[in-house]
């Protein structure tokens, strides 16, 4: 139980610090050692001998966002920037806001620390989830029901050196030959409705769940995530399995994959996708069980 209410901001905040992984360290003075961005995770280290017995992490506004008490001789604690429950987010820090980092020792006395929050997400590979290892035993992970014509979806990695998580929120393909595409409008924002959602693979932060409604890609991590929609396979209201035999076996388009990124960031590729192998059906698509990723360009 906290031993008294969690810090606001006095607005007597020290300097801004950078935007690596790692967001400072402080002076021989300061009682800050070191502020990192670790995973999901802010984690605040205090210089030997401090005594720091309550921390918080307010926002912008002057609201405690996240914070607690530590115990006698604690010298680290981590601060939850994202918490995810049952397939959603239930809270999450606000990329590029400054927040303001406030702690009171045992002798009462106040120390804050001015922190500018920056996710660094990129797009680093991509593949057909069929063709991944990922793709080859999906149980591995804490998804089980990608199966059958997921594996004609695209697998995205994601890498982030900023020094707090970024958050995916959707995903799409379009292009003028693409048989299925899909994507969020141009405008969106974080409330705007889920164009594709993203899936992540082999991660138990997120719980047993099949959907989710945000990726998190934690500081200094590496996520894998498949596009939870079925862009190259072949809707069968538009396409005929002789359609599939006779126009499109053998063949080869260009498309555009987008990853939109929280809050208003767009991350491209350039697709060259071929379409081979026997025809197989699914629910109400069919798909070619050889569909491969021939090339791939990312923006």
């Amino acid at each position: 139980m906290y031993r008294r209410r969690l810090l606001t901001a006095s607005g007597a905040s020290l300097a801004g610090l950078g935007v690596t992984g790692c967001l400072g360290s402080g002076s021989e003075e300061s009682v800050f050692e070191e502020i990192t961005g670790t995973g999901w995770n802010l984690v605040v280290t205090f210089a030997e001998e401090s005594q720091i017995e309550e921390i918080s992490l307010v926002t912008p506004d002057g609201d405690v966002f996240t914070g607690g008490s530590l115990e006698l001789g604690q010298r680290r604690v981590a601060l939850p920037l994202v918490e995810h429950n049952f397939g959603e987010i239930q809270s999450s820090y606000r990329p590029g806001d400054e927040y303001t980092l406030a702690v009171v020792d045992a002798d009462d006395e106040r120390h804050e620390r001015a922190i500018t929050l920056d996710p660094a997400v990129e797009l680093s590979k991509i593949a057909i989830f069929g063709e991944t290892e990922m793709g080859q035993d999906p149980s591995t992970g804490p998804f089980t029901d990608l199966h059958g014509v997921s594996t004609t979806a695209p697998a995205i990695t994601l890498e982030n050196e900023g020094n707090a998580p970024g958050l995916l929120f959707e995903s799409g393909v379009i292009g003028e030959n693409v048989p299925n595409p899909r994507r969020g409008p141009e405008n969106r924002d974080d409330s705007t409705p889920d164009g594709a959602r993203l899936i992540p693979l082999n991660d138990d932060r997120y719980g047993m769940q099949s959907t989710i409604d945000g990726v998190v890609v934690g500081a200094d991590e590496t996520t894998h995530a498949v596009t939870a929609y079925h862009p190259f396979a072949f809707p069968e209201e538009d396409f005929t399995e002789d359609d599939l035999a006779t126009e499109w076996a053998g063949t080869e388009i260009e498309a555009t994959l987008v990853v939109a990124t929280f809050p208003e960031t767009e991350h491209r590729a350039t697709l060259t996708v071929a379409f081979d192998g026997e025809i197989s059906r699914e629910s109400n698509v069919r798909y070619f069980e050889e569909t491969r990723l021939v090339e791939a360009e990312i923006e």
